[in-house]
């Protein structure tokens, strides 16, 4: 089974000439030749719809191939009152190593969660009562924050301004898709940069 691994990268913090380090939420193997970035909400529906549908015929056909480095950064758009909060409480649960639960169970009891605003509902019930806590704690920390701010910051630098958006990487160049497509389509495009 593939797990989303850290690999540390040193960056310019958005704020100033001061070095930050952020951890990326990568899964696969770093080397691959070609790296997709998924820019994703947890409140947007065609996220969700993304999430379950395509990511995991992705997964199972080009990341764990070798073939697609996969990285999810956290995108939250304004207008989703609820989105940073999860946003948030993902980011923590990637310290405890529950990062695909807690992913997966957002976006699974979206509609609650997105109704009613109890995003730890959601949370909890992808965690034990002792990682809850430690997620709830960490989710409350500046770094959060600053690291959900980072990669706003990565997608916007890229032209992301709607979710789901996947920026694409291939040998120098990259190729940002904008918007929910079919898996046929992006597996098109993939094999088509695999042969260049």
């Amino acid at each position: 089974m593939l797990r989303f691994t850290a690999v540390s990268l040193t960056i310019a913090a958005l704020a100033g000439s001061a070095f930050a380090a952020y951890a990326t939420k990568g899964l696969g193997q770093s080397s691959a030749p070609i790296t997709i970035e998924v820019f994703s909400d947890y409140q947007c529906p065609s996220c969700k719809n993304l999430h379950d549908t395509i990511l995991p015929a992705l997964i199972d056909d080009y990341v764990k191939k070798g073939k697609v480095y996969l990285i999810h950064r956290e995108f939250p758009l304004p207008m989703h009152p609820y989105a940073r909060i999860a946003a948030a409480y993902a980011a923590a649960s990637y310290r405890v190593g529950k990062y695909e639960e807690v992913g997966n169970a957002l976006f699974a009891k979206q509609a609650a969660w997105s109704a009613t605003g109890k995003v730890e509902d959601a949370v909890a019930s992808a965690l034990s009562p002792a990682d809850l806590k430690k997620v709830r704690e960490l989710s409350k920390q500046s770094a959060i924050e600053e690291e959900i701010s980072y990669e706003i910051g990565l997608g916007r630098n890229a032209d992301v301004n709607q979710t789901p958006t996947l920026v694409i990487s291939h040998k120098g160049k990259k190729y940002p898709i904008k918007g929910v497509n079919t898996y046929s389509v992006l597996r098109k495009f993939i094999d088509d940069l695999l042969k260049k």
